[in-house]
């Protein structure tokens, strides 16, 4: 294992969406936990939750799954991710940072170590994934993040984010995938920036990073795993068992 590296899950219960999201069952154990155990598939380095509701700590504690407690009124995810760090250690030993959202149950550990060997290239300050958009019926869904990409270079680069399909009259579409690596000093910049207006008006953090001229390298996957943000999309994914 590499122990370089951390991977943060943040989580919360607060979801408006769906309440209590963390701990839905799904199979017979809670969301939070499939993720976790994906986490640690990945062999990729320590693994630990950040939460900030007591009923999530309890549900953690009682399955010894590591956690850190944070507080609730924090800005996004990311902050959620730092401040998890900043708690545990005075001295942060990690060089790499990975932020794995709480709400893809199925994502695929091989994803995960992609992301954390695009992160370890000297030239790379941020990363995240995506993978191309098969159903079209899903291009123009505004729960489905759409990203521009640079192309035919040795790393691809986003040149934007977005809930509208972008580039507008492309052939292709790519789906952005709820995960994010940093270089522990990009991670300490970006938290210490303002709001962006593009984040603002789309509802999207990662624009933070562009609009203040933090590249985000972009690793390409086969499949885009199943995110959660509401009762139907829970329905959807135990009738189709994506995980079994």
């Amino acid at each position: 294992m590499n122990k370089d590296t951390l991977i943060v899950i943040p989580i919360r219960m607060a979801s408006l969406r769906l309440p209590g999201k963390p701990l839905v069952d799904i199979n017979g154990k809670a969301m939070v936990a499939h993720v976790w155990e994906r986490a640690i598939s990945s062999n990729c380095g320590d693994v630990i939750v950040a939460c900030c509701d007591k009923e999530a700590r309890d549900y953690l504690k009682k399955k010894n799954i590591p956690f850190v407690m944070t507080r609730k009124n924090l800005n996004s995810g990311t902050d959620r991710v730092y401040k998890a760090i900043d708690c545990l250690f005075k001295k942060n030993p990690y060089e790499y940072i990975i932020n794995l959202q709480g709400d893809v149950p199925n994502i695929s550990p091989k994803s995960i170590k992609k992301l954390s060997l695009i992160i370890k290239q000297k030239s790379v300050a941020m990363a995240t994934l995506v993978s191309k958009i098969k159903n079209k019926k899903f291009i123009n869904d505004k729960d489905i993040v759409k990203v521009a990409i640079t192309k035919h270079l040795k790393l691809n680069k986003a040149l934007y984010f977005s809930r509208s399909p972008i580039p507008y009259g492309a052939d292709e579409f790519f789906e952005h995938i709820g995960i994010y690596a940093y270089k522990i000093d990009t991670l300490k910049k970006f938290v210490s920036l303002k709001m962006g207006e593009l984040e603002k008006i789309e509802s999207l953090e990662q624009l933070r990073a562009l609009e203040n001229g933090i590249e985000i390298i972009v690793g390409k996957v086969n499949q885009a795993p199943y995110s959660i943000d509401t009762s139907k999309d829970l329905k959807f994914f135990l009738e189709n068992e994506f995980i079994k």
